[in-house]
């Protein structure tokens, strides 16, 4: 104990001496290093804040973490927990603002409306840029956002409730139906279906909130049952019961069973496509995971990953693989090592070469359309409009066209709770 303390006194005497030889030289030379100090900081904070190059058209912090900002003709439409705002897609200038239990953004181009809804006040859709009342019908209490079509349902009771599509303009009744058992569970914006979730590494949230086109076939989960709706006629078409081992979602316009049984210490696979409307089988396949089971149960707990028109899953061989949920066939087959990270209905991004190259394959042709290299540990995802890449040292790379194989980085992305717009 008393050596560690006389080395304890020695160091601090080195560090005091080492402090009075600056002051000395600051003393005799007259040198100020505050100046150097301050001019290299302020480098750095300008550096820092700029959130890409070029500079985005504004940035404007919001009252809340946004969930959502969606744009809607000339304005953004941000969504927070309690709130829907609307700026200016130009200026970044709030233009309306609504309290807001659930809202979301459905339409396209000068159909587009914002929605939202209030507990026991039912569903408004407004003007994304006036905020002015399109439609309501206050006895909604959840809406799913489709780019030609709002889903809404409302429950008079606890059970039987009323699933209707309107017209997203002037809501505009297009079909309804009764959707048996307690649906009310459904509530809110966009309440999760019995299809395939959006596979993305990066932008998730953002990329769900888009308005997509309305999938042919939709499964309802409403009492542990899996409730089909042809959303092309307004029908309720059958019910299919899940199990432990079996997973039920709709996708492709079919209803799809993917099995996993446990087996000598491992998961065997099945999957198998039925007739929304008869039930009859379609198309079987064995081997293919679609990565929705876990455990040594095998139990089934996820959604698979893709779109309504592609399925992500890996291969006996471990290869990964892009599915046709329509007949099953092989859409793109990956090397040995390639991994899928992100899909949707049109382009499949994968990583190859130990990560360090990003792949986009085409789903029309089945083949890649480009590569780039990209740090190893960038996040990836697709959108309806460019492929994203962001990584937190290099930053993000933001591609305006999905098909050709150029791209500028920026800086790193903007903080969550931050808004911004760029025009470039």
């Amino acid at each position: 104990m008393a050596r560690g303390a006389v080395r304890n006194f020695e160091t601090a005497l080195g560090a005091i001496g080492v402090l009075a030889l600056i002051i000395t030289g600051i003393l005799v030379t007259g040198w100020n290093p505050l100046p150097n100090v301050t001019n290299w900081w302020e480098k750095v904070a300008d550096s820092t804040s700029k959130l890409s190059t070029p500079d985005t058209t504004w940035t404007e912090r919001v009252g809340g973490q946004p969930s959502a900002a969606i744009v809607a003709g000339d304005t953004t439409v941000i969504v927070m927990r309690g709130t829907i705002e609307a700026r200016s897609l130009s200026t970044g200038t709030v233009l309306w603002q609504k309290e807001a239990d659930w809202a979301g953004v459905a339409g396209d181009g000068v159909n587009a409306v914002a929605i939202y809804g209030r507990r026991g006040q039912g569903l408004t859709a407004l003007d994304p840029g006036s905020g002015s009342e399109r439609w309501k019908d206050k006895d909604v209490v959840g809406a799913w956002t489709y780019r030609g079509t709002v889903l809404t349902i409302a429950c008079g009771g606890l059970s039987d409730c009323t699933l209707a599509a309107r017209s997203p303009r002037d809501g505009a009744q297009v079909w309804k139906l009764t959707l048996p058992g307690i649906g009310r569970v459904l509530n809110g914006a966009n309440s999760d279906l019995l299809g395939t979730q959006v596979m993305a590494e990066a932008y998730r949230d953002a990329i769900s909130a888009m308005p997509n086109k309305i999938p042919t076939m939709l499964g309802f989960p409403v009492e542990q049952k899996v409730r089909v709706v042809d959303t092309e006629h307004g029908k309720l078409l059958r019910e299919e019961q899940p199990s432990n081992t079996a997973r039920v979602v709709v996708a492709g316009g079919h209803v799809l069973v993917s099995t996993a049984t446990p087996k000598d210490g491992s998961c065997r696979y099945s999957l198998e496509a039925r007739d929304p409307s008869t039930g009859k089988s379609l198309w079987k396949k064995d081997g293919y995971d679609l990565r929705t089971a876990s455990g040594a149960g095998c139990e089934q707990r996820r959604d698979p990953s893709g779109s309504d028109t592609v399925l992500v899953a890996t291969r006996g061989d471990n290869r990964e693989v892009f599915l046709s949920p329509r007949d099953g066939h092989e859409m793109w087959a990956g090397a040995e090592g390639d991994e899928i990270v992100a899909a949707d209905s049109d382009y499949g991004l994968v990583r190859t070469e130990g990560g360090k190259t990003l792949a986009v394959v085409g789903f029309e042709r089945g083949g890649r359309l480009w590569q780039q290299t990209v740090p190893p540990k960038a996040d990836v995802a697709v959108s309806r409009y460019a492929v994203l890449v962001r990584d937190s040292h290099e930053g993000s790379c933001t591609r305006t066209n999905r098909r050709a194989a150029a791209c500028s980085w920026t800086r790193k992305p903007p903080p969550m709770s931050s808004a911004s717009a760029s025009t470039a």
